[in-house]
């Protein structure tokens, strides 16, 4: 992919918007801006959503799918707080979704020039309904964002929501297949993703349709048509093609999963001991996998804290190569793709050999950490991939599963995702949590609730949602 690094300055103004700052003329209200310079608009949206998810859910949820023994302000034991489930919603309905909906409007008025940007806002709609669903499960979807027509709006299931979300998908592929060959906006300097490159925004599409597709099957296998026709199309195929957000590191512009050891405990995580590989992660990668040194830093061989606790002189924590402060924000990989390929091939859903899409998706990840990411610390050579890649046996189903989670390191909700879908590996909850099984849901805020007569009954955080099985 085309890596587009902000600056300093540019991410670090960005972040040091409040959402009460009228700078951008939107954040008070941001449905009630009467026009959007996408320009403007994309990379504010873009960088306030990593930034935020970052925040409020990555150094939050980690120990959840317990990627992390324990984070700050975790709903591992079961209780969401207002605190987490306002911020979380916020960021979504107002700063994201509102002002995406706002540059969506206004392309598709401009006419074909701009499908460039109607495509790219609907794309990063979609992505934003999905995670909002996997949070939640039911959420307001047909009738957001129209406060006039639906200041209540009804709460839909989630099988709609993903539905919903690949129409949405459809349609943004469709405008790309229309962007003319000249006059086209150029929206090279907001899209601090791809730089304004549509072919790599249509493979994130398609493999967005993928990852909601797995999740629908999970309960509806008539999906199965679909997930072949979606095979089909260009999807993200290497680390070139990448989706990630890049943080420079310095001032403002810190990756959140450093900023917060930093900013409370220490100048780097491996002398703070804030962040600890949870035990499921820790107990993966001890058997030969060259992610391990990548990852953790445990030269005694102590072992994981346990679940629920922060690391100590006594366990091992989470290397400096991770937490750092120009971590990327990692939103999509090919070996997400070479995984669930190698896992439908194996449900006989395809023709495909498993075995080759299991040993492709295990190069790319290894290769993406330990060669390809931007910034790494520790690098692994061509022969040590290969070298372990070739010492595995012949795959099945599980180690499918296992790579799956391993693969979402340090992703909260493609983690979360893949464990609540896969139930691979096999998680219980902290020994103090009041809840009988991992965190499955977030409750709805106060706020929300206390607005909307049409927020649902909050159930117990345990209570599985409708893509589990």
């Amino acid at each position: 992919m085309k890596y587009i690094k902000l600056s300093i300055f540019f991410l670090a103004g960005l972040l040091a918007f409040p959402s009460c700052d009228k700078a951008l003329d939107i954040n008070t209200d941001p449905l009630a801006a009467s026009s959007a310079d996408p320009n403007v608009i994309l990379p504010y949206v873009i960088v306030q959503y990593s930034n935020r998810f970052e925040t409020e859910l990555g150094t939050r949820i980690m120990d959840v799918p317990q990627h992390f023994s324990a984070c700050s302000n975790s709903p591992r034991t079961g209780p969401t707080t207002s605190f987490l489930t306002g911020n979380t919603w916020g960021m979504y309905y107002e700063q994201v979704l509102g002002n995406l909906d706002l540059v969506e409007q206004d392309a598709l008025v401009a006419g074909e020039s701009r499908n460039n940007v109607a495509a790219v806002a609907k794309i990063l709609k979609a992505k934003a309904y999905f995670e909002l669903s996997c949070i939640w499960d039911r959420i307001p979807f047909a009738e957001a964002l129209n406060g006039v027509d639906f200041p209540s709006p009804n709460f839909d299931a989630q099988e709609d929501v993903f539905r919903g979300c690949l129409s949405i998908l459809d349609d943004a592929i469709d405008l790309i297949d229309k962007v003319p060959a000249e006059g086209v906006f150029d929206v090279s300097a907001g899209d601090v993703l791809f730089g304004g490159n549509m072919d790599n925004w249509r493979r994130w599409a398609n493999s967005l349709k993928l990852r909601i597709l797995m999740l629908l099957r999970n309960k509806d296998t008539s999906v199965d048509g679909q997930i072949q026709a979606v095979l089909s199309q260009p999807l993200i195929e290497s680390n070139g093609q990448a989706v990630m957000l890049r943080y420079a590191g310095g001032g403002g512009s810190g990756n959140a999963f450093y900023t917060i050891v930093s900013a409370f405990f220490g100048p780097s995580n491996e002398s703070a001991q804030y962040h600890g590989p949870g035990e499921p992660l820790y107990n993966l990668l001890d058997d030969g996998d060259p992610r391990f040194d990548l990852f953790i830093l445990d030269p005694d061989g102590l072992g994981a804290p346990d679940n629920g606790f922060f690391p100590d002189d006594n366990t091992a924590v989470l290397r400096d190569n991770i937490i750092r402060g120009d971590l990327p924000h990692i939103m999509f990989l090919p070996s997400e793709i070479s995984f669930y390929r190698a896992e439908l091939a194996l449900l006989g859903v395809t023709n495909e050999d498993a075995q080759e899409w299991f040993d492709r998706g295990l190069t790319q990840i290894l290769e993406f950490w330990g060669q390809d990411i931007p910034g790494a610390q520790i690098t692994l050579d061509d022969a040590t991939i290969s070298g372990y890649v070739g010492s595995l046996p012949a795959v099945t189903l599980q180690m499918v599963h296992e790579q799956l989670y391993l693969e979402s390191f340090i992703r909260p909700v493609v983690a979360w995702n893949t464990v609540r879908r896969t139930n691979v590996p096999d998680l219980s909850p902290p020994a103090n949590a009041t809840i009988t099984t991992i965190l499955k849901r977030f409750n709805y805020p106060p706020d929300e609730v206390a607005s909307n007569p049409n927020t649902p009954a909050n159930v117990n955080t345990d209570v599985p949602q409708w893509f589990e099985k």
